[in-house]
């Protein structure tokens, strides 16, 4: 486990596989951590170099009570990159990942090889959306990070796979009980203000993949990208919008067809 200090800030990340590959970096959704992938970082390390960060008060990052936005996540992954001198990376995001994923490649194109969302959108919430936002804000504010996750981890899951996987769902569970609940509440009003960035995808011509899950219900296929470009792939994935940890060997495959292409 690597930390770095930003601004009196801890960022933690894990680091795998040899610095004479190509640099993958991973970006965990809301409430999770660099456990999230898990199953993923082991095996794609025998082939790249890999790089998982916790964002802001998630995992073992720390976080200062500042309000931010989803560019100045980006940017913490961009100053990790400069610290480590990595010039240029295959970045991919998780849910609350790909939208920090997304505010890099507006920003930063300069440092991708290619970029993908995993079970992400590169929408703007809806109205109904952002009312969810406030009152998740409320949720955490009344009843606490503990209530609220009891609330929202079982919703990631295919229902098949809670059924026959609760400790495994118990184990996400923990991982959310650990997130910073004030940094919870300003991720959420991040998330709620974040920008349209189908554009972004549009304009910048580099290969992108779209990983989508069969039985996601928190992003609905119709509501991922808008983009129809030659360089974006679409993937579906036999799970929920948990893939790295309901379908592994899938992801992995299919992660690695889409660097080594």
């Amino acid at each position: 486990m690597g930390k770095l200090t930003i601004d009196n800030r801890e960022l933690s990340f894990v680091e795998q596989g040899s610095s004479n590959h190509q640099t993958v970096v991973l970006l965990h959704g809301f409430c999770g951590s660099t456990d999230y992938w898990k199953k993923i970082i082991a095996p794609l390390s025998r082939k790249y170099h890999v790089i998982a960060v916790d964002l802001r008060g998630h995992g073992n990052s720390s976080f200062d009570g500042e309000a931010f936005e989803m560019e100045d996540l980006a940017n913490d992954v961009k100053v990790l990159l400069d610290t480590l001198e990595i010039d240029t990376v295959h970045l991919f995001g998780h849910s609350l990942g790909g939208y920090v994923t997304l505010a890099f490649a507006e920003n930063f194109p300069n440092k991708l090889n290619s970029y993908g969302l995993i079970h992400s959108t590169a929408y703007p919430d809806t109205d109904e959306g952002k009312a969810g936002r406030l009152k998740a804000i409320e949720k955490i504010q009344d009843l606490g990070i503990t209530a609220f996750i009891d609330g929202l981890i079982p919703n990631l899951f295919a229902s098949d796979y809670i059924a026959a996987n609760q400790e495994e769902v118990m184990e996400i569970k923990e991982i959310g009980y650990k997130t910073d609940p004030l940094a919870a509440m300003e991720t959420l009003a991040a998330m709620r203000k974040r920008p349209d960035r189908n554009s972004v995808i549009e304009q910048q011509s580099l290969s992108f993949l779209l990983v989508q899950g069969k039985f996601d219900k928190v992003v609905s296929s119709a509501r991922a990208v808008s983009s129809s470009a030659s360089y974006v792939t679409v993937k579906e994935l036999e799970a929920g919008h948990m893939g790295m940890i309901e379908n592994p060997h899938e992801l992995l495959t299919i992660l690695t067809d889409f660097i080594d292409r």
